[in-house]
């Protein structure tokens, strides 16, 4: 008997052992070696254009400020970030120590705060992790990309030439996101997107897509495969709304000075209609308010 529990306990260390290797592993694709393992950062916004957030098990967080530098630090004892600074790029990365099993109820945070008057390139990526982006109302970009394959990303007050969302698995949230150009891509999710405006550009494989728009200055265009969508429209404005579902209900309460239906499509427009929304959705209901 007691031959077997320690064949058992030994069996159960080694398969922990394999586990920790392989996450490591698949851990180092992600985040390679890097010269400085930090617990704080601090660098001058001059001396960045593009910073470049990674994160692993890991949640991030970024903050404008009005302060004089860019700043990063992980919270909790679970988790510890990498910096390299590559001419004007400054790479933050974050991962979880190993053997954190017992840290379920501490997950690892990596903050970073930004000032004002930084107005370059900020892109986040995420293995597994969720990323929110705080703008408060002061923050203006020339680019902003967040990806995630497995996490939730969400956005508030954020101003940006290009923006792009990608994920596999989570949901994205945006308030008061003003783009120029604004791309996501969904696999499986949802998408709540509040108070926009600018060109907008949203493809969802499964999930739910519910927006309202702040202006209709620009083209929008929204395809579902499998899910639900609810755009909420403006007061104003000349736009024409073509929405299509191939199997589903379409819904418009919008008060349109023109509208045409035919089979599953619908047609209706605002004013002189000179803007389009195209509404697609394969498998689903689409509601026009």
């Amino acid at each position: 008997m007691k031959r077997k529990i320690a064949k058992g306990l030994m069996a159960a260390s080694v398969l922990i052992c394999c586990l920790f290797l392989v996450k490591e592993v698949v851990a180092g694709r992600f985040f390679p070696l890097y010269e400085t393992e930090t617990e704080s950062v601090s660098v001058p916004p001059r001396a960045v254009k593009s910073l470049s957030v990674s994160s692993e098990q890991t949640d991030v967080k970024i903050i404008a400020e009005a302060r004089n530098d860019i700043s990063a630090n992980v919270t909790g004892p679970a988790g510890k970030m990498f910096v390299r600074s590559r001419g004007k790029t400054l790479d933050l990365k974050a991962k979880e120590k190993g053997f954190q099993f017992l840290n379920l109820f501490q997950r690892p945070l990596l903050i970073v705060r930004i000032p004002y008057d930084y107005h370059q390139d900020i892109t986040v990526r995420s293995s597994s992790g969720s990323i929110a982006v705080d703008g408060n109302r002061g923050l203006s970009l020339s680019h902003l990309g967040v990806h995630t394959v497995s996490g939730n990303m969400s956005l508030k007050h954020v101003k940006t030439d290009v923006f792009e969302a990608k994920g596999l698995s989570g949901d994205l949230t945006a308030a008061g996101l003003a783009a120029k150009t604004a791309d996501v891509r969904l696999s499986s999710g949802n998408v709540g997107l509040h108070h926009v405006s600018g060109p907008l550009d949203v493809r969802v494989a499964s999930g739910s897509v519910d927006a309202s728009l702040e202006t209709a200055s620009a083209p929008v265009s929204v395809r579902l495969a499998s899910g639900s969508a609810a755009i909420s429209l403006p007061k104003d404005g000349s736009f024409t709304v073509n929405a299509e579902t191939a199997s589903g209900r379409i819904q418009p309460s919008y008060s349109f000075e023109k509208t045409s239906k035919e089979g599953g499509a619908f047609t209706g427009i605002k004013g002189s209609g000179s803007r389009m929304i195209d509404i697609k959705v394969t498998s689903g209901n689409i509601a026009l308010q």
